[in-house]
């Protein structure tokens, strides 16, 4: 049976109350963000990780694999031996630690930003940066997830060069639309056994800036895939609901949530 959760940075004005609003929303699980490097790298605090951890179980709220968002900001793409790439190393590490700690499946590293591959020498980086991530991850049993646009093909000969079974895919239905690659739902069906536990969907011109359904990519595709080959995994939101364009479609942004919540299960039964 599917499940639905949404990403901590989708949730408008929080305030450190993720947890909370996303039960009373009626989520299944969230997904949280480790935390930049110039902010100390929140996830890495004990005492913050056991309130999320107690909350969690508390609720009934599961923990989804943790997003390292600070390597759009340090990316790997040029390396693991430059500045940025040595703070990516440590923010890795750091991040398996605390995922471990906090009993999670995993970590996600995403390729945007600082880590977009654009030629064959950051393809090359960012294969080096996963295996790293997943010998890393070894000791504890921890997964490691890539999120990225490269196509089918890319993404087959990114497996075989990394060569971690336990390396997945961390598919959005917007992603690669964004970067003008006409490929998602190629991507889905051929890497349908890399996804793990979840994936995340967003809609809109720009990154999760409207409703699902309403926006330039193959959300609705993407949609009838899931259901017609009977997805089991978890539906992450990753909308930008605190933010414009979306935030100002209604006065109350916790209705978008609502209204996205509805529409993917609408599609999924």
């Amino acid at each position: 049976m599917w499940t639905i959760g949404i990403t901590q940075w989708s949730l408008p004005d929080n305030h450190g109350y993720t947890l909370q609003l996303a039960k009373q929303l009626g989520f299944d699980a969230v997904q949280l963000e480790f935390g930049s490097w110039e902010s100390g790298m929140a996830m890495s605090h004990k005492q913050l990780r056991k309130l999320y951890v107690n909350d969690s179980r508390a609720l009934g709220i599961r923990l989804l694999p943790m997003t390292v968002n600070a390597l759009c900001r340090y990316g790997v793409a040029d390396g693991l031996n430059t500045p940025d790439g040595q703070i990516a190393k440590d923010t890795i590490l750091a991040a398996l630690e605390a995922a471990a700690d906090m009993e999670l499946e995993g970590i996600t590293l995403p390729s945007f930003g600082a880590g977009e591959i654009h030629t064959r020498a950051h393809y090359e980086h960012t294969v080096e940066a996963l295996r790293f991530a997943c010998e890393a991850a070894a000791a504890s049993g921890l997964t490691v997830w890539t999120e990225n646009v490269l196509d089918a093909q890319e993404m087959t000969q990114l497996f075989d060069d990394c060569g971690y079974p336990r390396l997945k895919l961390l598919f959005d239905s917007q992603n690669y639309s964004v970067f003008g690659r006409d490929c998602a739902v190629e991507v889905l069906n051929a890497h349908w056994d890399r996804l793990g536990s979840h994936l995340h969907v967003k809609d809109g011109g720009s990154m999760g800036s409207m409703l699902l359904g309403t926006g330039q990519s193959p959300f609705a595709e993407v949609m009838e895939t899931l259901r017609n080959r009977s997805y089991n995994g978890t539906v992450v939101l990753e909308n930008n609901y605190g933010a414009l364009p979306l935030c100002a479609l209604a006065e109350d942004r916790f209705s978008l949530v609502q209204q996205d919540m509805e529409t993917v299960r609408s599609l999924m039964y």
